[in-house]
C-alpha cells in the first residue's frame, strides 16, 4: 500500500468520525432539550402553606423608627419588592446586594423583612450590610404572606395584590417573579404545561 493510499484512508476515517461527533451532538441537543421540559427550573420556589393574595395597608416602623407602608394601593402606581432575610443566612448576605440592583433597576419600591430576635436585630443589619430605615422587623407580615424560609421575596402591584412570592436564591429568581406580570404563569413549569411546543424541535 502506498503512501499516499495511506494517507487517504487516514482521512476518510476522520471525516467518518467527525461525522459520528456530530450526528452524536445532535442527538445529545434533542435528548437535552427533551429532559429540559420535564425538569425546567420552577423560578423563585413558592411556599405551599396558605397565604393571603392581597396585603392591605399595613404601616410598620422600621428599626430607624421610621414609619414605612407594606401594601395597599400605592400613590407612585408602582410595584412593591418585599425581601424577607436573615442575618443567619448566608445567601440572604449574598442576595442583599443582587437584591439592591435589581430593584434599583427594574424600579421598585424595595423593602426588607425579617423576623429576628430585639438583640440580633442590630448585629444582623451590620452582618447584611443594610441601613436601619430600610428593614422591618414584624413577624406577622411574613406569616401573612407564607414566608417559611429566606431569602424569600413577594412581589405586590400597585393595589398591593401579590403578583409572586417564593424563595430567592440568585438573580434568576428574582427576575421569574416579574415574568409573573408579562405572562400570567407563577413558574415556567405553569408555562410548558400551556405551551408544551415551545422547546420543540
Amino acid at each position: 500500500m502506498s503512501e499516499t493510499t495511506t494517507l487517504l484512508y487516514m482521512q476518510v476515517m476522520i471525516w467518518v468520525i467527525v461525522l459520528g461527533l456530530c450526528a452524536v451532538l445532535v442527538m445529545m441537543v434533542r435528548r437535552v432539550r427533551g429532559f429540559y421540559r420535564r425538569i425546567a427550573p420552577l423560578g423563585a420556589l413558592a411556599p405551599s402553606g396558605s397565604a393571603i393574595d392581597h396585603l392591605p395597608a399595613t404601616t410598620l416602623p422600621t428599626l430607624a423608627g421610621q414609619k414605612v407602608t407594606l401594601g395597599g394601593t400605592r400613590a407612585d402606581g408602582g410595584s412593591q419588592l418585599l425581601v424577607f432575610v436573615s442575618g443567619a443566612c448566608p445567601v440572604s448576605r449574598k442576595m442583599v446586594p443582587i437584591v439592591d440592583e435589581f430593584a434599583r433597576r427594574e424600579g421598585l419600591a424595595l423593602t426588607y423583612c425579617g423576623d429576628e430576635t430585639k438583640d440580633m436585630a442590630l448585629p444582623m443589619l451590620a452582618t447584611l450590610g443594610l441601613a436601619a430605615s430600610r428593614f422591618v422587623n414584624d413577624a406577622a407580615i411574613g406569616r401573612l404572606l407564607g414566608v417559611d424560609r429566606v431569602p424569600f421575596a413577594v412581589l405586590l402591584d400597585e393595589q398591593g395584590r401579590v403578583q409572586a412570592r417564593g424563595l430567592v436564591n440568585n438573580l434568576e429568581h428574582l427576575e421569574s417573579l416579574l415574568g409573573v406580570q408579562e405572562t400570567g404563569y407563577r413558574s415556567l413549569q405553569g408555562f410548558m404545561t400551556a405551551h408544551p411546543q415551545a422547546l420543540a424541535g
